[in-house]
């Protein structure tokens, strides 16, 4: 016996002469109009939900919307029968399904009374998730979260026309992180009318068919035009239970606002502190997709074969490239007989985990050199310096612990370095990076070696060590000494101990037998010489590790 209605996850484009029937609750309805003719009436938009939780969108077009608006109800259970089925290309889609479905002349809506379909449906994504997009996403998502700061209504004209927004700051309960939203117009009006009625102690939103929006390299959501919803210490279960896990926690302890500057970017303490996604810069180079996060780092060299500046269009600071007398813009389409001098760098950065090459660009360059590219060019040229070298002044950022926020972009996954890391944001203040080392419980320890310094000072044998352990690190990192074994100096070490290194436990010690923990032994051959390795646990951090190797002849 044939099924008397379709499942919203079966729905597709290639039945051609399907008819189509789903029994379906509408949880959102919405006008919108794409036409200056005010003959055309504004198309109703759905996003309708069944019983096993598909949710897929729906569309009368203009033509059609004197047959079903007084037919369909937000709210409302329908059995939708003959449909047509199109890809879903929106800009701002409110489903992931890989189809829509629009209204035909000949389609059939019947109300229907099923209360197996909920009333509500939610499908909550993650503060960090957002954080972590470096573009504006397509998708629409939903958020919830407890207001933890509001700013001022900002009102402002565009095109002639009046425009009025708020943005309010929402936070999470597990990971304490906050998150930028933006309420236009009604929404913005909703929201701050509700403070106004009804006073309470915290308040508690949600934000359904939100967009993501990347403002000045910080990542937030808003309202849409005509589809977002928004719930406010509504009485629905989620916010409930959100309410319930958020009395049960430490946070709820008399949550107040805070008041939100009207300036649009955040302050150092927002960007690393409470907004930020901390990574060291080993997790970093794990980074799979193009990413947003905060580091923290010492800067151990300038990289100088790569140049610390570049001649950037004065429209829209890309590099430009030497065409004839001429300088060519490929984003501009343009050619110029002048060009703009900002900083490129290309900064060797080590923390306790690893170390990796970070860009850093004009502005926050700019703004710890205090002086602007062209100058400090001109300056150069001027004393006579080595266009392979760079500027002295670049070495002040050499041997200094800075915060980064960064964007970890991927370019190709098989090459050997598939990342480039860009610094967006830079900060130096002390009280800042140590709010920042305690919050995340950052503590000095040894920092990684270059193996191939080390072995290179080796006797004969170090060719075949080189060999036998593959020992390897990013290049380019002067570090201090290594740690030597407990109890031990290099004047009274065995004759027989080369050296001291550090390593991964993991990738060092995955063939060998393990006494204790952070304690492992093995052995690796060669025809001539038997390597013996020991592995110590360093007392500051189980991922570091002090390496004894030991020669002997056969």
């Amino acid at each position: 016996m044939a099924s008397r209605y379709d499942l919203i996850c079966n729905v597709n484009g290639g039945s051609e002469h399907k008819i189509w029937r789903i029994k379906v609750r509408v949880i959102r309805l919405w006008r919108s109009s794409y036409f200056k003719d005010n003959n055309n009436k504004p198309m109703i938009e759905l996003v309708v939900l069944d019983e096993q939780g598909g949710r897929i969108q729906c569309t009368v077009k203009s033509i059609h919307v004197y047959l079903f608006e007084n037919s369909i109800n937000e709210g409302n259970v329908y059995m939708l029968e003959n449909l047509s089925v199109a890809l879903n290309s929106g800009k701002y889609k409110p489903t992931m399904h890989e189809f829509r479905m629009f209204f035909k002349r000949e389609t059939r809506v019947t109300l229907v009374e099923d209360s197996s379909i909920p009333l509500y449906d939610f499908s909550f994504v993650p503060f960090v998730e957002i954080l972590n997009e470096t573009k504006d996403d397509r998708r629409l998502v939903d958020v919830l979260g407890v207001v933890t700061g509001k700013g001022n209504l900002i009102e402002f004209k565009k095109e002639g026309k009046p425009c009025n927004y708020v943005v309010i700051e929402l936070e999470n309960i597990e990971g304490g992180l906050k998150l930028r939203c933006t309420l236009w117009e009604d929404y913005a009006f909703m929201f701050l009318k509700h403070l106004e009625d009804h006073p309470s102690e915290s308040y508690v939103v949600v934000l359904q068919f939100a967009k993501m929006k990347n403002f000045k390299g910080s990542v937030g959501v808003s309202n849409t035009t005509y589809n977002s919803k928004l719930f406010i210490n509504a009485n629905i279960p989620e916010i409930e239970d959100f309410q319930m896990r958020l009395k049960s926690s430490d946070s709820q302890q008399g949550i107040q606002f805070s008041q939100l500057s009207d300036h649009a970017s955040l302050t150092l303490e927002e960007e690393f502190l409470e907004r930020g996604v901390y990574k060291s810069i080993a997790d970093l180079k794990e980074v799979t997709q193009n990413s947003v996060f905060v580091t923290i780092g010492t800067v151990k060299d300038i990289e100088s074969e790569y140049n610390w500046c570049y001649r950037a269009c004065k429209k829209c600071s890309l590099g430009l490239k030497l065409d004839g007398s001429m300088f060519y813009c490929k984003k501009c389409v343009t050619h110029y007989s002048t060009f703009v001098t900002r900083y490129s760098i290309q900064l060797r950065v080590v923390d306790e985990t690893d170390s990796a090459s970070f860009i850093l660009f004009d502005k926050e360059a700019s703004n710890f050199l205090k002086i602007p590219a062209c100058e400090l060019r001109t300056s150069y040229i001027a004393k006579g310096g080595d266009k392979n070298r760079h500027p002295e002044e670049i070495d002040s950022f050499k041997d200094k612990k800075f915060l980064f926020k960064v964007q970890v972009k991927i370019q190709d996954m098989e090459s050997i370095v598939p990342y480039v890391i860009s610094i967006s944001r830079l900060c130096f203040e002390d009280n800042i990076i140590a709010s920042f080392e305690k919050k995340y419980q950052i503590e000095e320890v040894a920092l990684i070696q270059d193996n191939s310094e080390l072995l290179s000072q080796f006797t004969e044998s170090s060719d075949l060590l080189k060999d036998n352990l593959s020992v390897s690190c990013d290049n380019g990192v002067d570090t201090p000494s290594p740690l030597l074994p407990t109890g031990k100096t290099a004047s009274n070490m065995d004759s027989s101990v080369i050296k001291v290194l550090d390593v991964d436990l993991a990738e060092y010690c995955g063939n060998a037998s393990f006494d204790t923990p952070s304690k492992c032994k093995g052995e690796m051959h060669s025809e001539q010489t038997i390597v013996r390795v020991e592995v110590h646990g360093d007392e500051q951090s189980t991922k570091k590790l002090r390496k004894v190797i030991k020669e002997e002849k056969n």
